[in-house]
């Protein structure tokens, strides 16, 4: 059974004329005779009698005629969908960012990106850099960005920036302190961190790979799950934190937050855009990447 089997078969009922649903249908009368013995010989019954009156259903005929037009309805609708998606009308983007790409990356290019794809719907799924993936490898999102990369060899990683981590406090809390901590001074700090999954913290441990000092050296008195946790902790002078330095930019401008340097702990990442491995991107898809990596998002 094929679909312009279906076709042909509706036009002939709708007509109620071989030649007319021919025509109506592209094809010649004797193609049109064919398609329905076809059809007759599958399904094993007459669909129509043939005679003065025309080509009229039997009442098989007629039981097949509801369900035909339905299937070529919803072929019509799944046509109609796709050209919609080719078009990017009606489409929902779904991607998944961490801390930093949510909120300091992608509003930047949302008016652009709205601009340029005005029937489309964002949707941002926000979490830590491992959960992104795993929102990525799991099909629940198209598009991940995020703070690190990691071995995965299902995904794909695209520098689309880079950031600068910083050590922050409260000026109220580190009053009469240094401005510069030795690594020995560093240990001995209270110190926020972000869950094991953050891109931040992944950088801040690779970093201190370079150091003497050891993860269970540091004294860590929170974890939380966010940046802007760690903002607000910091602002109500819980301890020192390292934090992106977007996400503490206007309070390092208004001096709310201050920064202390470790030497020899510089910290640097790269933010990436990630895909799956092997799979082609919706033309929504590939335009929010097109605009993500065509902008420079240094510091």
């Amino acid at each position: 059974m094929t679909l312009k089997q279906l076709e042909v078969f509706v036009a002939i009922a709708e007509t109620h004329s071989f030649s007319k649903g021919a025509e109506k249908t592209f094809i010649t009368q004797s193609t049109a005779s064919q398609h329905i013995q076809g059809l007759e010989e599958e399904l094993g019954v007459r669909l129509f009698d043939r005679g003065r009156g025309g080509a009229l259903l039997t009442e098989a005929g007629k039981l097949f005629l509801g369900r035909a037009v339905r299937i070529l309805g919803n072929c019509e609708e799944s046509r109609s969908a796709i050209r919609r998606f080719l078009g990017m009308e009606d489409v929902v983007l779904k991607v998944g960012a961490s801390n930093i790409p949510a909120v300091c990356l992608i509003p930047a290019v949302l008016g652009r990106f709205l601009k340029q794809c005005s029937k489309v719907r964002l949707e941002v799924i926000q979490g830590d850099s491992r959960s992104v993936l795993k929102q990525l490898v799991d099909e629940e999102v198209e598009l991940g960005f995020v703070g690190g990369k990691f071995d995965d060899e299902r995904v794909v990683f695209e520098p689309i920036g880079d950031d600068r981590i910083v050590c922050a406090v409260s000026p109220d809390f580190a009053a009469g302190r240094k401005q510069s901590l030795s690594q020995a001074e560093l240990c001995k700090i209270p110190l926020i961190v972000r869950e094991s999954g953050s891109g931040t913290q992944q950088a801040v441990y690779e970093a201190l790979t370079g150091t003497w000092i050891s993860r269970d050296a540091l004294n860590i008195v929170a974890v939380m799950g966010s940046s802007e946790a760690i903002r607000r902790a910091l602002l109500n002078g819980v301890g020192y934190a390292f934090v992106s330095s977007r996400s503490v930019s206007e309070e390092l401008a208004s001096g709310q937050l201050t920064t202390v340097r470790i030497p020899g702990v510089e910290i640097k990442r790269k933010l990436y855009a990630v895909r799956r491995e092997g799979r082609e991107l919706s033309p929504a898809a590939a335009a929010f990447l097109a605009l993500m990596t065509s902008g420079s998002h240094d510091i």
